[in-house]
């Protein structure tokens, strides 16, 4: 008997909603979406915090306490506390409620891709689904640009920038560093407008452009509010899913399953199914399907800290509709080999939205592009089914938490310039006497450190001993199950990671 569906998507996300769109082109093929989370069909009714911009509401659907969260927590450093991981559980996932920061790797990072083995994953071979993907409102007449794509970018024009993106763009010029345009364009380096996929306070997220697009095909179905249990094998042959929806539990059958649940979901479902390290899952009575040692292990990210100044009397926020956070600074560090390992978000807002981890005052937020550490994701020890286990193992090496304390420095000098001081005082987190302590500096940092939300790496593509996935999303040594996901990323690119998933999605569709 001829399964009811051809393909099962499990994630509406940044690539699972691509996904849906590229493969019922086909229109014999016929494939459902399953997201965790609530799903909108008639944008007329999706909430304003998923609809819009996060940045520019007092109530961002990345809130702990919205439902559209899965609102993970996790553990830092050795020495830190447990810190907030929000992920989207609504369609469209992360891509409903992150930031709509679209920024690229550099061509450094995809080349690293190539030669981890993923020679077809170099620079060169993913820059057209870069522009596949992508309506560069900007810059469509450069070659490395799109402006057919569903995805459009646009950057807050020089006339509109606020007095504090204005004063950090010119202090860190007077400091040394180059004028950026376009951070996008490949090799690019220093300060300037970050591309936002957000057009007139919409944010562009995958459900909104890619699924919504595609409704009207018969031949896709979304089923919301389903989660995921379990992946049903024939020995090594992925066949099926074990579903739970409200009170329901049942089987469902395809011939293929695309795990695009995210670097958090996809290695716990994987792990939860018997594909992993055994010795991870067995004493939960889940049976091995296949050794796959990396599966949960090299979880990478963007180590985060809050660097913050005292707003002076005649500051006040921004009320355009652009995001507080429209300017970035990419640097290399004088203890690196790799270009732009460091980035810097200017965020122009003295607000917290009622998170305890942001700081009162003008921030800025440091963040490590390229880390030396490494964590994992593991079952929770009491119920597989519940959380995972979330371990950043963030600064374990010395070069990580050396170039923190650089970057503080560097953020000091900026902030006594001039211009900045017109409407920022004296920093104050760090405060003086821990900034003229490296010793008290580097406790401070291993306590404050929170993710810069780009979790990614759990499932690595390549052919070394910790790999996963082939270059084209099959998980290694089982049929009809594949991954596409930032999960697959054999490291974390330095930049924001939505828009390198969109073009996973975009590139593994042209593998297949």
């Amino acid at each position: 008997m001829r399964n009811i569906y051809d393909t099962v998507i499990v994630g509406s996300g940044s690539a699972g909603s691509i996904l849906a769109n590229r493969l019922t082109e086909d229109p014999n093929k016929n494939v459902l979406l399953i997201e965790a989370g609530n799903d909108y069909s008639n944008l007329e009714y999706m909430p304003e915090n998923v609809y819009y911009g996060h940045a520019n509401l007092d109530m961002p659907a990345s809130q702990e306490l919205d439902p559209h969260n899965w609102a993970y927590k996790a553990e830092s450093t050795k020495d830190g506390p447990l810190i907030r991981i929000p992920r989207g559980k609504v369609i469209g996932g992360s891509s409903s409620i992150n930031a709509q920061i679209l920024l690229r790797g550099i061509r450094e990072d995809y080349d690293r891709w190539a030669e981890f083995g993923n020679e077809k994953w170099s620079f060169d071979k993913v820059l057209p689904f870069f522009n596949k993907f992508e309506n560069d409102l900007d810059f469509s007449n450069e070659d490395y640009h799109g402006d057919e794509g569903y995805i459009k970018v646009k950057r807050v024009p020089e006339q509109e920038w606020d007095d504090v993106h204005r004063a950090f763009y010119n202090s860190c010029i007077d400091y040394g560093f180059p004028s950026c345009p376009d951070h996008n364009k490949p090799d690019s380096t220093g300060v300037g407008p970050l591309g936002f996929n957000q057009i007139d306070g919409v944010r562009q997220s995958t459900a909104i452009t890619y699924l919504n697009d595609i409704r009207h095909r018969p031949n896709i179905n979304v089923k919301s509010n389903t989660y995921v249990k379990e992946i049903i094998f024939d020995d090594t042959k992925a066949i099926g899913l074990k579903l739970i929806s409200g009170e329901e539990s049942f089987d469902l059958f395809t011939d293929e399953i695309i795990l695009s649940a995210g670097a958090i979901e996809t290695p716990k479902l994987l792990l939860n199914s018997g594909v992993g390290d055994p010795n991870k899952f067995i004493n939960h009575g889940i049976k091995p399907v296949i050794d796959l040692p990396g599966v949960g292990k090299n979880l990478r990210d963007h180590p985060m800290v809050y660097v913050a100044w005292e707003a002076s009397e005649n500051y006040s926020n921004p009320t355009t509709n652009y995001s507080r956070v429209a300017m970035g600074l990419r640097y290399t560090s004088d203890q690196s080999n790799f270009t732009n390992d460091m980035i810097v978000y200017m965020n122009s807002s003295t607000k917290n939205n009622g998170n305890p981890e942001v700081p009162d005052g003008i921030k800025a937020n440091l963040t490590l592009n390229l880390e030396e550490s490494s964590g994992e994701i593991s079952l929770n020890k009491d119920n597989p089914d519940a959380y995972p286990q979330i371990n950043y193992n963030y600064l374990s090496t010395d070069n990580d938490i050396n170039r923190f304390v650089e970057g503080i420095k560097i953020l000091e000098k900026i902030g006594l310039h001039k211009e900045f001081q017109n409407y920022a005082g004296e920093m104050n987190h760090p405060d003086s006497n821990i900034r003229n302590d490296d010793k008290l500096l580097k406790k401070w940092l291993r306590t404050k450190m929170v993710t810069g939300h780009h979790s990614s790496g759990t499932c690595k593509m390549g052919n070394d001993s910790l790999a996963v996935v082939n270059q084209d999303g099959s998980v290694r040594g089982v049929q009809n199950l594949k991954v596409v996901d930032a999960s697959i990323m054999p490291d974390c690119i330095r930049a924001n990671t939505n828009a390198t998933v969109m073009l996973i999605a975009e590139r593994i569709i042209d593998l297949w």
